[in-house]
């Protein structure tokens, strides 16, 4: 599956022969072709009301035509010419549409796609520049922050814990996930307990007790939902508490969930790397843990890949952020001051 960007083209043109990218001068355009180039594309392409489907590499002139004052059949003959273009260079079926077009753009064309996402639908254009900028913002800092977790000392397992700091935030990725052309953060962690780092990882990476880790939890969840397995409902039961032990423990065949355990450990073990950022304060490793979650699950472009494991899990939230967690999602995102202090700890 490829993804492909469709953009409009603009009445606001450079009054000479130039790239389609370059012609056209909007600041609609430029927003949207700014944009573009951050979801990571295969190919983006200008639909144009004289031309129809161009690449931005094109050259082409400046003209005075647009879809608006054509007639609906002008505008479907249109939409077919495109579409015909199209299918010579992609797949309807399969391939994955961003649109960044008004709606007498994409309108005869939506019908013919089978996975799309309008931007900015329904917006006007003065929203519509606002709401752009505020995407291109999550964008470049969701890049940023891949840049700087990227750039850190590795951990594997099995990794020296006396390498890894006391406190601080661990940043997960997951083996073949690619962002940018770095290594996808999968997980965001912390730990509420002073000096507890070391025993938060041991809890995900060696311990075998997913009631004492929500990521163990997870990472079976979508292990058993992937061999449509019914212990599914048996490993959802926390058994930290004594009144579910003996409420549900003669139901619970424990040998079963002991292989479900190391299954969990053998995954987590052989597909994880970790970063770790030094971070001593309680309160503030909480708010920039919630607050990386939440730029990474806000980004456009920060998507899972077809082959990602997490596409099993029953959760949602997991399914739809790309992240092995469903809390902290869609919040409060980094500021730059927030990513300066990141960058700034990183580099001690």
């Amino acid at each position: 599956m490829k993804k492909i960007v469709l953009i409009s083209c603009a009445r606001k043109k450079e009054n000479k022969v130039a790239k389609a990218k370059d012609l056209y001068a909007s600041p609609l355009f430029r927003l949207n072709y700014e944009y573009a180039l951050f979801q990571d594309p295969s190919k983006v392409f200008v639909l144009s009301a004289k031309h129809g489907l161009i690449e931005t590499e094109e050259e082409i002139g400046p003209y005075d035509l647009t879809l608006s004052k054509m007639s609906k059949r002008d505008r479907l003959a249109w939409a077919n010419k495109v579409l015909g273009n199209l299918k010579e260079k992609c797949d309807l079926d399969e391939d994955y549409f961003v649109i960044l077009a008004g709606e007498k753009y994409r309108g005869f064309i939506l019908p013919e796609l089978k996975k799309y996402v309008v931007i900015g639908k329904h917006l006007g254009i003065g929203r519509k520049l606002k709401f752009l900028k505020e995407k291109i913002e999550l964008e470049k800092k969701c890049r940023k922050v891949h840049e700087i977790f990227n750039s850190l000392k590795r951990f594997c397992f099995p990794f020296d814990e006396k390498r890894v700091p006391e406190n601080g935030i661990y940043i997960l990725f997951e083996n073949r996930e690619k962002i940018y052309g770095w290594d996808r953060i999968v997980r965001i962690g912390t730990h509420t307990g002073k000096n507890q780092l070391r025993s938060r990882l041991k809890q995900h990476f060696v311990n075998e007790n997913k009631d004492r880790s929500i990521f163990r939890k997870n990472i079976g969840r979508a292990i058993l939902n992937r061999e449509k397995d019914s212990f599914l409902d048996l490993w959802e039961i926390d058994l930290t508490t004594k009144e579910n032990r003996e409420k549900f423990e003669e139901g619970i065949d424990f040998d079963k969930q002991k292989e479900i355990e190391k299954q969990v450990s053998k995954y987590l073990r052989n597909n994880f790397s970790f970063v770790v950022l030094e971070v001593s304060d309680k309160e503030k490793r909480l708010e920039l843990e919630s607050k990386i979650v939440s730029t990474l699950s806000l980004c456009d472009s920060f998507s899972p890949s077809e082959r990602w494991f997490g596409n099993f899990s029953p959760k949602e939230k997991i399914r739809l952020s790309g992240l092995w967690q469903i809390n902290e999602l869609y919040r409060v995102p980094l500021s730059w001051e927030d990513i300066e202090l990141i960058k700034s700890v990183s580099r001690k």
